[in-house]
């Protein structure tokens, strides 16, 4: 009787490991093919702005308008603020491996050289209204995630008023991105959360989406 105690213990044991090592397996496959998938989003949004950059090249053409160029920019925006919103949903379940965060690190720098683009483009036509939210990716104060937490409600609020009418752009400080960190310091910005408008005004402070209509063009 004992020996067979034994026996279906180990048994148990036995099985219970196996379930453990096929369901975490089937985790890190199910992770994989999620990161393929916003993979391939990213390498589409990639394609897209490079678009955006030749079309830019070509603002001394006489049939390339300022309009074109800015609903380029504006429609490149649109999409990788939604896909940037799929990733969060994506980032948040991620708990078996690391891909997604180099995959949110291309985007960080695809959303970096969009802003740098834009003020390219502000240069040559003017009238964009760009809002940056700068924050941090990989923090663990309390405090300033709360503050983030509050500021990505106010801007998601702010986008679905203004819909193209502004362009959008979260960026995660935190990436090790160059030519982001030359930026930040370009314009002096010190303490994050962050929301540079129109790279003329810098906010710490929450505002309401009615009180940041007021520095819009």
């Amino acid at each position: 009787m004992l020996q067979n105690k034994k026996h279906v213990f180990w048994q148990a044991f036995f099985l219970a490991i196996l379930f453990f090592f096929l369901g975490l397996v089937f985790g890190v496959y199910m992770e994989q093919t999620r990161t393929d998938n916003i993979n391939l989003l990213f390498y589409g949004s990639e394609v897209s702005l490079y678009d955006s950059f030749a079309l830019g090249k070509l603002l001394e053409n006489p049939s390339i308008s300022c309009s074109d160029l800015i609903n380029s920019n504006v429609n490149f925006a649109d999409k990788i603020y939604e896909e940037a919103r799929v990733l969060e949903r994506f980032d948040s379940s991620n708990k078996l491996t690391n891909s997604l965060k180099y995959i949110h690190q291309k985007y960080d720098l695809l959303r970096t050289l969009l802003w740098m683009n834009i003020i390219s483009v502000k240069e040559k036509c003017g009238n964009v209204n760009t809002v940056v939210y700068l924050y941090e990716y990989e923090t663990e104060d309390i405090q300033i995630m709360s503050k983030q937490v509050v500021w990505s409600r106010i801007l998601e609020d702010l986008k679905e008023e203004f819909g193209n009418e502004i362009i959008l752009i979260p960026i995660a400080i935190d990436q090790e991105i160059v030519s982001l960190d030359s930026l930040i310091n370009i314009y002096e910005i010190r303490e994050f959360p962050a929301v540079v408008i129109n790279e003329e005004i810098i906010l710490y402070d929450h505002k309401t989406s009615e009180e940041l209509k007021e520095y819009f063009n």
